[in-house]
């Protein structure tokens, strides 16, 4: 049996789960990304923004796989 994920409906407009997802994913990243901030997350690598893509590719892969 295959689980439908619900769409979002605007206005008549169906929109995709994963868009939802990715705006979860970038308030979660905007929040955590100013925790980190605090950290000196970004000292720890060469390039801190492909530091900071990956980490919120990974927030946005957690939320597919739990939900």
């Amino acid at each position: 049996m295959m689980h439908g994920f619900p769409e979002l409906v605007i206005g008549g407009v169906l929109i995709a789960p994963f868009v939802l997802y990715a705006g979860a994913a970038f308030a979660i990243f905007a929040v955590l990304r100013s925790l980190l901030h605090l950290v000196a997350f970004d000292r720890a690598f060469s390039h801190p923004p492909v530091a900071e893509l990956s980490l919120y590719v990974l927030v946005l892969a957690l939320l597919i796989t739990l939900f």
